[in-house]
């Protein structure tokens, strides 16, 4: 466990395009987050093929899934005290669709709306940037070579869809453009 847990450290820090597989490595950065989760009671679901192997950026997707860990426990959580986090995964041709969910409180439209947004937060002066989901969008659609959607409703959690090719890009293309509201 300690070397697999240092091999999450490294990617983290270095951009290499290197074979991997998706389940084996989500269960690498979820223990990797196993203190920031021990200090609450929320649940973490893993719905992922054991034979689902990505040539991608792995450091990519540790920032992506930790944001996304992180958004859930201190925006999404707000006042539940029991919540459940889902990732799960489906080969979809030759991509895999990546979905992040929780059963918090959800977004509002507006705030759906501009989820994606740079300096866009909800906890404005409670210490929030507002760049972690703006990094997440950045990281899917530039570096991973995919796309990603916020989903869910008010009261209902979040949904984040993730469409990543199982081959991404060798250079890294650009960030898509911002979805406009």
């Amino acid at each position: 466990r300690g070397r697999q847990f240092k091999q999450v450290a490294v990617d983290q820090s270095s951009e290499v395009r290197r074979v991997f597989n998706l389940r084996e490595y989500l269960e690498e950065i979820l223990t990797s987050l196993r203190p920031e989760l021990k200090r609450t009671k929320h649940l973490v679901e893993l719905d992922v093929p054991a034979d689902i192997e990505l040539k991608s950026y792995p450091g990519a997707l540790t920032q992506v899934i930790v944001n996304l860990v992180m958004n859930s426990l201190i925006h999404g959580f707000e006042g539940i005290e029991v919540g459940i986090i889902s990732v799960r995964a489906r080969l979809n041709g030759s991509s895999v669709a990546l979905t992040f969910a929780d059963t918090g409180v959800g977004l509002s439209a507006q705030v759906r709306a501009r989820i994606f947004d740079p300096f866009f937060t909800t906890k404005r002066g409670q210490g929030g940037s507002g760049l972690g989901m703006h990094i997440v969008y950045n990281l899917v659609t530039g570096v991973l070579g995919g796309s990603i959607q916020a989903g869910g409703s008010e009261g209902h959690g979040i949904e984040i869809l993730m469409s990543l090719p199982l081959a991404a890009p060798l250079s890294p293309p650009a960030p898509a453009a911002q979805p406009s509201a």
